[in-house]
C-alpha cells in the first residue's frame, strides 16, 4: 500500500510539474512576445559610410541578442536631414527613436504634440552617473526648458589652432592664453612686405561663418543671445559691446585681422594652410582630423589650443548630436533600453571611432584612441569649456545665417567693417531679433 500511495503521489507530482511547466511556457512566451518588439531608429551617416552602417548593425544585433528587441535602422542622408527633422517636429512621419540634433529648436517647434519626447522619468534611474560620466557642456544639448531629452553621443567642439612654424620664427613658445595675449601674439605674427602689404595675418576669426565664429567672443565676454525659453533677445548689453569692440580693434587698431574676413572669397582655412594666417580663433573639430590625412606635410607645423579666455570665460563653441525618443512612439520603454545600451562606454567608444567625432563621454575621451596625439588631447581639454551652440528659438538658424540679411551677420558687418555707430546698430539688431522671435511664437 505504501508503494501504491507513493506511485499515486508521483503521478500527482508529475501532473503538477507538467502544469507548472506548461504555465511557465505560457508566461515565458508572453514575456518573449512583450520583449520581442521592434523599434524604428533613424540616424545620419558619419565617417566611412560602410564602416558606420556595419557598426550600427553590429550594435543592433548585439542588443537584440541581449534584449529580444529588434532595431530597424534607417539612414537619413545629411542633404535632407534638417528638412526631415523639421517635418517631424511639425507632425510628419516619425520613428520611435533616433540620432537627432537641434533639440532646442525642434522642441520649440513641436511643442507638446510632435518632435522630441522628454525622458525625465528615466534620467536618474537609467543613467545615475550621467553628470559625472559626461562633459557638462554636452548635457546642455539634451536639456531644454528644464526637461531631459536623451543622451549626447557625438560632439563638435571648436578649439584654437595656430601655426607652430610661425610661432618659432616669431620667438613665441606658447599659444595665447587671454585676449590680451592674443593681441600681442597676433601683432608679432603679422608680417608686411616693403610696400606695407600684409603677407601674413596674425589672426583669423574662424571658419568663415559669422554665426558660428562670432558667438564665442560674446560668450567669453559674458553674454547670452537670448533667455533660456527662447522668447527674449538679450544682445543689447555691455558684453556685446565688449565683443564687437575687441573684434573691431583687431581689424582697425591692431591691424592683425584681414578687413575682408567677412567677404565670401576669403577662406580662413585655405589661408591658414597656405601660411597666410597664423592663429585661427575657433576651428571645426573636423579640420585637424582631415588635415592629418590630406596635408601630412604640415603635420608638424600646426597645433591646437583651448580658446583664449575673454573677460568672463574661455567658452568654446560646441554642439552635440543625441539619441532620443519621438513623441507618439508606442515603444518608449524599448527605445530607452536601446539608448541605454548605446550609451555604455564601450559602445560609445565604437560610435566615436566609427564616426570620427569626439565623444561627450569622459571615459571615451580618456581612451588611447583620443589621447595618442597632442591635438586629440586638446580637443578633450576644450570639451571642459564647451558652450552649447544651440538656441531655443525656432528661428535661430535664420538669425545666425552666414549671409547679408541675417541679424548677427548684419550687426557684425555694420559695426566691425562699416564702423557704424555701435549703440544704434546693436539696438537695431536686438529689435530685429526680437521681432523674428515673436513671430516664431505667434506673439
Amino acid at each position: 500500500m505504501g508503494g501504491g500511495m507513493a506511485t499515486q503521489g508521483g503521478h500527482q507530482m508529475q501532473g503538477k510539474l507538467a502544469r507548472s511547466v506548461a504555465l511557465g511556457a505560457i508566461i515565458g512566451s508572453l514575456h518573449v512576445a512583450a520583449q520581442a518588439q521592434e523599434v524604428e531608429f533613424w540616424t545620419q551617416p558619419y565617417g566611412d559610410l560602410i564602416a558606420w552602417k556595419q557598426s550600427i548593425e553590429a550594435l543592433a544585433d548585439e542588443f537584440e541578442a541581449e534584449s529580444g528587441i529588434t532595431v530597424n535602422y534607417e539612414p537619413i542622408n545629411w542633404s535632407v536631414a534638417f528638412r526631415r527633422w523639421l517635418t517631424v517636429a511639425q507632425g510628419g512621419p516619425a520613428p520611435d527613436c533616433a540620432d537627432m540634433f537641434f533639440l532646442h529648436s525642434f522642441s520649440a517647434i513641436g511643442g507638446t504634440e510632435h518632435g522630441p519626447l522628454p525622458l525625465n522619468e528615466y534620467r536618474d534611474s537609467t543613467w545615475p552617473a550621467l553628470d559625472t560620466d559626461f562633459f557638462t557642456g554636452s548635457l546642455q544639448d539634451v536639456t531644454w526648458s528644464g526637461d531631459f531629452y536623451g543622451i549626447p553621443w557625438r560632439g563638435d567642439v571648436r578649439p584654437m589652432m595656430y601655426r607652430t612654424d610661425h610661432f618659432e620664427v616669431a620667438g613665441l613658445t606658447a599659444p595665447p592664453d587671454t585676449w590680451d595675449e592674443l593681441v600681442e601674439h597676433a601683432k608679432k605674427l603679422t608680417l608686411r612686405d616693403e610696400n606695407g602689404n600684409v603677407t601674413q595675418w596674425g589672426f583669423g576669426l574662424g571658419n568663415n561663418n559669422i554665426g558660428q565664429s562670432f558667438p564665442p567672443l560674446y560668450w567669453q565676454a559674458g553674454g547670452e543671445m537670448m533667455t533660456e525659453d527662447g522668447r527674449t533677445a538679450t544682445i543689447d548689453n555691455e558684453a556685446m559691446r565688449t565683443a564687437l569692440q575687441f573684434l573691431k580693434d583687431l581689424v582697425w587698431t591692431h591691424e592683425v585681422l584681414d578687413p575682408d574676413f567677412m567677404e565670401k572669397g576669403n577662406d580662413t582655412g585655405e589661408a591658414f594652410l597656405a601660411g597666410k594666417v597664423s592663429i585661427v580663433g575657433s576651428v571645426p573639430g573636423g579640420w585637424p582630423s582631415n588635415w592629418t590625412v590630406e596635408y601630412p606635410e604640415l603635420n608638424d607645423k600646426w597645433a591646437l589650443a583651448v580658446p583664449a579666455a575673454g573677460p568672463e570665460g574661455r567658452d568654446a563653441y560646441s554642439g552635440s548630436g543625441y539619441f532620443g525618443v519621438l513623441r507618439g512612439s508606442e515603444n518608449v520603454e524599448s527605445c530607452v533600453k536601446w539608448i541605454e545600451f548605446l550609451s555604455r562606454e564601450e559602445n560609445m567608444q565604437v560610435l566615436s571611432e566609427a564616426s570620427g567625432n569626439v565623444s561627450p563621454h569622459r571615459g571615451v575621451m580618456n581612451s588611447e584612441f583620443w589621447s595618442d596625439t597632442e591635438w586629440k588631447s586638446v580637443l578633450t581639454e576644450s570639451l571642459e569649456f564647451s558652450h552649447t551652440s544651440q538656441h531655443p528659438s525656432p528661428v535661430w538658424n535664420a538669425l545666425a545665417a552666414d549671409e547679408a540679411g541675417a541679424v548677427i551677420y548684419d550687426m557684425v558687418y555694420d559695426v566691425v567693417i562699416r564702423q557704424a555707430d555701435m549703440d544704434e546698430t546693436i539696438k537695431r539688431a536686438e529689435e530685429r531679433m526680437q521681432a523674428e522671435m515673436d513671430r516664431a511664437f505667434n506673439k
